[in-house]
C-alpha cells in the first residue's frame, strides 16, 4: 500500500471498527448505552486513569482548554451537547471530519495506534514490502565521482522498464523511506553508545545490563531490551495478584495489567507497556479484581 493510499477514512474505519469490539469489554459498560452525559463520564474516568502526553493535548485541542488549566474541571464544565456528534460518529449515524472529535474518539475506544500521525506511520511500515528494499540496482561509479552522490538510482521494485524514470509519488515515497532508516540508525546509536545504560527484563523485572552484552543480540523492535530507566528498574514489578494484594490506595490503582502472549493476564506495581508484548498496561478495575482474581483464588 502506498503512502498516498492511507487516508484519513481508513483512519475514522479503524476507530469505528475498534468501538464495535471494544464496547463490549470497556469495564464500565457507558459504550454500550451511550449518551452525551455518560461519554462526559467516561472521558473523566480516563483523565483519571492519567492520560499521555498525546492524549492530553487531544483533550485540551478538543475542550478549547489552554495549557496549565485544570484539565478535569474543563470536562466537568463542557457543555455535554457537544459530545453528541463523537457518538454519531461512533455508530455510524453521521460521518465527521473534525479532527479533535475524531482523535477524542479513538482515546474513548482505546484505540491503540492513536493520534493520526501515528496510525499513518505504523500502517506505512506495516505495507511496506519486504523485498522491495532488497531489488535496489547498484549504481556504476563513475571515475572522480563521490561515493556519497548518485542521482541515477533505479528501483527495479517501484519501475517497469530499465532507465524509466522514478514516478514523483514513488520518488517522494523512497526518500521518505530513506528518512525513517537514517532516523532509526541515528536513535540507535544515541541510545546505546555509551556503557551501563540499557536493562533487560528478566522474568519479573527490569536489571542494568552494559550495553556491549546485549548490543549482538537485541534488535530495536525489541520491547525487552531497553534504555535504561531508573523509574522502571526500581519501581516496576510483576507480581502475583490475590486477596491479599492492595489494588487502589485512596481510590486510584496501584497495580496494572495486561496479557501475555499466551493471553493470560499479568500484573505489574506501575504504568507502562508490557515488557514482553510491548502492549500498553491498563490501571486495575474493581471488577477486573472481582471476576479475574478473586473469583479465581474461591475456585
Amino acid at each position: 500500500m502506498l503512502m498516498s493510499k492511507i487516508t484519513f477514512e481508513e483512519y475514522k474505519n479503524a476507530i469505528k471498527a475498534k468501538y464495535q469490539t471494544y464496547k463490549l469489554e470497556e469495564p464500565t459498560g457507558i459504550l454500550l448505552n451511550l449518551s452525551p452525559a455518560q461519554l462526559r463520564n467516561l472521558c473523566l474516568i480516563t483523565f483519571d486513569k492519567s492520560l499521555s502526553v498525546n492524549d492530553e493535548k487531544t483533550f485540551r485541542v478538543f475542550l478549547n482548554t489552554k495549557e496549565g488549566e485544570d484539565l478535569r474541571r474543563a470536562i466537568e464544565r463542557f457543555e455535554i451537547a457537544k459530545f453528541r456528534p463523537i457518538i454519531s460518529f461512533l455508530t455510524g449515524e453521521k460521518e465527521s471530519d473534525n479532527s479533535a472529535r475524531i482523535e477524542l474518539a479513538a482515546i474513548l475506544v482505546d484505540f491503540e495506534k492513536r493520534p493520526y500521525n501515528r496510525f499513518l506511520r505504523e500502517e506505512l511500515v506495516t505495507n511496506t514490502p519486504k523485498s522491495g528494499l532488497s531489488e535496489i540496482s547498484a549504481p556504476i561509479k563513475k571515475e572522480n565521482e563521490s561515493p556519497f552522490v548518485n542521482n541515477d538510482v533505479q528501483i527495479n521494485s517501484f519501475v517497469g522498464k530499465p532507465n524509466e524514470p522514478i514516478p514523483p509519488i514513488k520518488k517522494s515515497y523512497l526518500i521518505l523511506l530513506t528518512c525513517i532508516f537514517i532516523l532509526s540508525g541515528s536513535f540507535a546509536i544515541w541510545s546505546f553508545n555509551e556503557e551501563e545504560n540499557c536493562m533487560v527484563w528478566n522474568k519479573d523485572h527490569y536489571e542494568e545490563v552494559p550495553c556491549d552484552d546485549v548490543s549482538n543480540t537485541m534488535t530495536l523492535l525489541s520491547p525487552i531490551v531497553m534504555k535504561k530507566e531508573e523509574g522502571l528498574i526500581s519501581n516496576f514489578k510483576k507480581i502475583k495478584a490475590c486477596d491479599t494484594t492492595s489494588f487502589f490506595k485512596m481510590g486510584k490503582p496501584c497495580i496494572w495489567y495486561g496479557k501475555s502472549f499466551d493471553g493470560t493476564y499479568e500484573y505489574f506495581t506501575a504504568p507502562g507497556l508490557h515488557p514482553e508484548t510491548g502492549k500498553t498496561l491498563r490501571p486495575i478495575t474493581q471488577y477486573m479484581v472481582d471476576k479475574h482474581i478473586l473469583e479465581k483464588d474461591e475456585k
